[in-house]
């Protein structure tokens, strides 16, 4: 009963009762936050699709009209939040003329986002929640594979251009990440993360080793 009381008051409405697009997006919006926030609180188990209803005051008939459960939801989640960490790693700037000096600096940013404490949070909870959805974390990779190399995959286009490295774009994107991101974020997930020093030469170790493989004859 809350939760249509909570409706009927704040949510927007157009013709024949139902929500105008920009309300169902803000619905959504909304509810998405709320998700994020209690799976990063409380974890898989203690999150219920009722307490997510109640805190983001979105009716449970919308949640299921987009997700069939709660593990469709908790994808739903992951989905936005690497949506938002992309965004933030993209950059309308060229990358730098020299291509050592601008992987590092490319490279240092992704770690940034990689290793943030809530994308370490949300990478356990993937991990230990895929074995009991396989069906969904095999779609969840199918569906962002690419997207999460979209802007790598940028960066090294342009000194593909440039002529300054080789290769094909998929692969050299998908061994740029693992490189770079690999070892950190497992010992982040681990032990903690490397201190800063540390992980500025591993850096740039990794990028040079990178470059000795694709670096254009």
């Amino acid at each position: 009963m809350t939760g249509a009381l909570l409706e009927n008051a704040q949510f927007k409405r157009g013709p024949g009762g139902r929500p105008t697009r920009s309300e169902a997006e803000r619905r959504h919006r909304d509810l998405l936050e709320t998700a994020t926030r209690l799976f990063l609180e409380k974890g898989w188990d203690a999150t219920s699709v009722d307490e997510i209803s109640r805190l983001s005051g979105v009716a449970k008939r919308f949640i299921y009209s987009r997700y069939a459960d709660k593990a469709a939801l908790f994808i739903g989640v992951i989905e936005r939040f690497i949506a938002e960490r992309i965004g933030a790693l993209q950059s309308p700037a060229p990358p730098p003329a020299d291509v050592e000096a601008g992987l590092v600096v490319f490279g240092a940013r992704l770690l940034e986002l990689a290793l943030h404490p809530d994308a370490l949070a949300i990478l356990r909870l993937f991990i230990a929640q895929a074995p009991r959805f396989p069906d969904l974390a095999r779609l969840f990779v199918e569906r962002n594979r690419q997207r999460n190399l979209a802007e790598i995959k940028r960066v090294m286009a342009a000194y593909v251009d440039r002529g300054a490295i080789e290769g094909d774009l998929d692969m050299r994107a998908e061994q740029f990440f693992i490189l770079v991101v690999g070892i950190p974020q497992r010992l982040a997930m681990l032990v903690g993360r490397e201190p800063r020093q540390e992980e500025e030469c591993r850096l740039r170790a990794t990028v040079r080793l990178f470059l000795d493989g694709c670096r254009a004859r």
